[in-house]
């Protein structure tokens, strides 16, 4: 594998590093991994918080590996896009809890900064781990400037309008959203599970025209995958406390999306009649 281009002190790990972070705590690697990330680095989990430089981080990724290593912790690795400044790994993260397998969508940031920087950004929802959704602060400012492709601009349009016709438009036939849970909508040709999805989340309240605005903040896009990283500040019309989320766009040869999967802690619950085991 590729040596990421990040400049942190010399470590046993290769790779890219949103690739061998998660990898490296499940494999009590800790020391390993700080010396990667060097002493200019932070890390925000929805669930440890935000850490940065030494010897905080070196507390923090230790306790992180102790908490994954008493859940037995592994971490199976889906999905990858760099970018000019950053990278992104997605995966599936399963943890044992009183007997219980527990597996989390999980979605790893590496962004790299001048002067050997770099700020590592977990994103996934804690509500399978605490049993309850968690308020996440805004991680990146807003950045009108961020350029997503066609079908995603024309995804985010009709999500903050509420349209549904528009959004499920924007998938092609045979495509899916996961969502942060891990169930899966797939579209059909008269829309399927997904366009149920979508109906149900905007009649929640009783009002349809009334849609979820997405502030973006930054993404990697390699042409094929864009991870996009965002705000949410309204869901159904009414303003939230805003939330940090993140999603990956994957396009297909028509142009329209093939697959959306999301990364957020943000309550949007969906009917299980609609909803379809992940696929492999």
């Amino acid at each position: 594998m590729e040596e990421s281009p990040d400049r942190g002190a010399p470590s046993g790990l290769r790779g890219w590093l949103s690739d061998v972070y998660l990898p490296a705590l499940v494999s009590s690697q800790a020391d390993q991994l700080l010396r990667r990330l060097g002493d200019r680095a932070t890390v925000d989990d929805p669930i440890f918080g935000r850490t940065s430089g030494m010897p905080a981080l070196a507390r923090y990724l230790e306790e992180q590996a102790a908490w994954l290593a008493k859940r037995q912790g592994a971490f199976d690795k889906v999905a990858f896009v760099t970018g000019s400044d950053r990278d992104v790994t997605e995966g599936s993260l399963s943890l044992t809890f009183e007997g219980r397998r527990v597996t989390v969508p999980v979605a790893i940031v590496a962004e790299r900064r001048p002067e050997r920087e770099i700020e590592i950004r977990l994103y996934y929802s804690t509500k399978p781990i605490k049993g309850t959704h968690a308020v996440r602060s805004p991680l990146l400012p807003k950045n009108d400037e961020v350029a997503v492709p066609p079908p995603v601009a024309a995804q985010l349009g009709a999500l903050a309008r509420g349209d549904i016709g528009a959004i499920v438009a924007a998938f092609e036939n045979g495509a899916a959203l996961r969502d942060a849970a891990g169930h899966s909508y797939e579209k059909t040709e008269d829309g399927g599970a997904l366009r149920e999805y979508y109906e149900r989340l905007f009649a929640a309240d009783g009002t349809r025209n009334a849609g979820i605005e997405m502030l973006k903040g930054a993404r990697a896009d390699d042409g094929s995958l864009c991870a996009l990283e965002y705000t949410v500040v309204r869901v159904r019309g009414k303003p939230v406390a805003p939330q940090a989320g993140l999603a990956v766009y994957e396009r297909g040869e028509s142009g329209l999306l093939r697959a959306v999967r999301v990364y957020e802690d943000i309550d949007l619950t969906a009917p299980k009649s609609a909803s379809i085991e992940p696929k492999p």
